[in-house]
């Protein structure tokens, strides 16, 4: 990967001391999110985990909100740089390689089946509809906004904005999935980085929320 940096508009400027704050609200975020993993992994019905997921999710999205210097960070609003043609592209693209990677997830998954604690329940009827439309919609709008948005913010001057930055929000991205096995986490790793790279082409965050639900939403459907 070139190692050639990207801007973003409206990234919070200023030195190590300054956003060190920040770095610790997205661990305080963090604990929403892991917590409800947590709960997850022992609830036995499709409506108690979502429940929980959507909980850690909103805590999680509250939380940054409450502070302004947080809120700042991850809820800044950016002009759209790419065409909708292009962002088209990158949905078709991305939702491609995470179809012809599920051989690779699921080999790695068997290959280390203890990584494998939990998987995405099943809902069914009115429940299955509104995780589809409500929950897929709040799990790329929470990934995006805290992963991509606010972690690059924050790490920016710590990091720069070449491939390190990229290389690092993916990884955090990927041990994110811890949960649903290695061959998960790798997969998350590696749409995170793509995902990265489209916040660079893109600069406004909301288009990456587009593609994420899109992609999301053609993998559960």
């Amino acid at each position: 990967m070139s190692t050639q940096s990207f801007d973003v508009p409206g990234k919070p400027e200023g030195n190590r001391s300054s956003t060190l704050p920040l770095v610790w609200w997205f661990a305080v975020a963090l604990v929403p999110l892991v917590a409800s993993q947590i709960i997850r992994l022992h609830q036995h019905q499709a409506a108690g985990w979502l429940l929980w997921d959507y909980a850690g999710r909103i805590t999680a999205l509250a939380v940054l909100a409450m502070v302004p210097a947080a809120r700042a960070a991850a809820f800044e609003t950016s002009e759209r740089r790419i065409s909708l043609f292009e962002l088209g592209f990158w949905i078709i693209g991305i939702s491609l390689l995470e179809r012809l990677s599920q051989w690779p997830r699921r080999f790695i998954n068997a290959a280390f089946p203890a990584t494998v604690l939990g998987q995405y329940p099943h809902p069914t009827g009115w429940l299955n509809v509104f995780d589809l439309v409500f929950g897929l919609a709040l799990v790329a709008a929470s990934e995006e906004i805290i992963f991509r948005r606010y972690l690059r913010n924050v790490l920016h001057p710590h990091l720069g904005s070449g491939a390190l930055a990229v290389l690092i929000t993916s990884i955090l991205f990927g041990a994110f999935h811890w949960w649903a096995g290695l061959g998960n986490v790798l997969l998350a790793t590696m749409i995170g980085s793509l995902l990265m790279l489209m916040l660079w082409r893109s600069g406004a965050l909301w288009p990456l929320i587009v593609a994420h639900y899109l992609v999301d939403l053609i993998a559960f459907a």
